[in-house]
């Protein structure tokens, strides 16, 4: 069995404020070791559930926010975007996928540090339901056979992604600062908490077999509703339909939506013809960056 471990980074053990998570900050390089050590527990709990192969994929902001050196050496690692054969890079074959430390969608109330896809939107809807990333990333990788059978992250997050993934196996992380500053009890919720990741990713892939890509029926209706106005305009290179600050498109399926959505974000229709080029550099760059010049990490009194 050929296992995807996809990776955000809001939803780990130890991270409790959003500058953890934000590339380039000396915290971010703390954060970074926590996403890691969740990685490897999946990473070892996809092994023990049978896995034959297991592949990492960073999926926060650009990419390249694990530590690869100090990965499970079992493991092969994708950073970055890309344009083909997905955003997602080459995961063609993969069996199943488990989802490390989710967030919750845009506009979810009380929770931490939500966003879905991208943080200039206030909320984003599927024929008029709000989604997360677990709507669009699950609907996605559906289409192309792939199901999320795992996911882990805050309370609020995990309670969303069951809702539309519900076969699949979860384990909840508290976002609370003094779960992770207080000593020796925060080692030991630490120390637990991973070797339930670990049991849990190993439960999936064991489950494999119960696990369901995720179809969302088509044709689908997108809105993406923008913090602002102004970013609406900004963004709406493409002229999709724009009322205010919520800019809609049609698509026949996901993947198209999808797609879509991606231009909308992050391709303008100015950069669009080099966009092969231009994610070729943006990876090697961010790789490079982020692999040699990093900052000292600060864990900020964490344990």
């Amino acid at each position: 069995m050929y296992v995807g471990v996809f990776a955000d980074i809001e939803g780990s053990f130890g991270i409790w404020r959003m500058r953890q998570c934000r590339m380039g900050t000396r915290e971010w390089q703390y954060g970074r070791a926590c996403l890691t050590a969740d990685v490897n527990q999946v990473v070892a709990g996809a092994f023990d559930g049978g896995a034959a192969r297991v592949l990492v994929k960073d999926t926060h902001e650009v990419g390249f926010n694990c530590l690869v050196n100090k990965l499970d050496p079992r493991a092969e690692y994708l950073g970055g975007h890309y344009i083909k054969p997905s955003l997602f890079g080459d995961i063609t074959g993969l069996d199943l996928v488990l989802y490390v430390a989710i967030h919750a969608g845009s506009g979810t109330q009380d929770a931490f540090f939500p966003h879905t896809h991208y943080g200039i939107f206030s909320e984003l809807r599927i024929n008029g339901k709000a989604v997360a990333e677990m709507d669009i990333y699950g609907g996605y990788l559906g289409e192309l056979g792939m199901p999320i059978g795992f996911v882990s992250g805050e309370d609020i997050a995990v309670a969303q992604a069951l809702a539309t993934l519900p076969w699949a196996k979860a384990v909840v992380v508290n976002k609370k600062k003094e779960t992770y500053t207080s000593g020796e009890k925060s080692r030991q919720y630490l120390t637990a908490g991973r070797e339930q990741l670990r049991r849990t990713a190993a439960e999936a892939v064991r489950c494999a077999s119960q696990m369901q890509p995720l179809h969302l029926k088509g044709p689908l209706y997108f809105e993406a509703v923008f913090r602002t106005e102004e970013l609406a305009r900004k963004f709406n290179t493409w002229n999709f339909p724009r009322q205010g600050a919520t800019v809609a498109w049609e698509a026949a399926d996901m993947i198209e939506g999808f797609d879509k959505l991606n231009r909308l974000t992050f391709l303008p229709k100015n950069l669009y013809p080099i966009r092969r080029p231009l994610a070729f550099v943006m990876r090697n760059y961010f790789r490079i960056k982020n692999t040699y010049f990093a900052p000292q990490p600060d864990s900020e009194g964490a344990s």
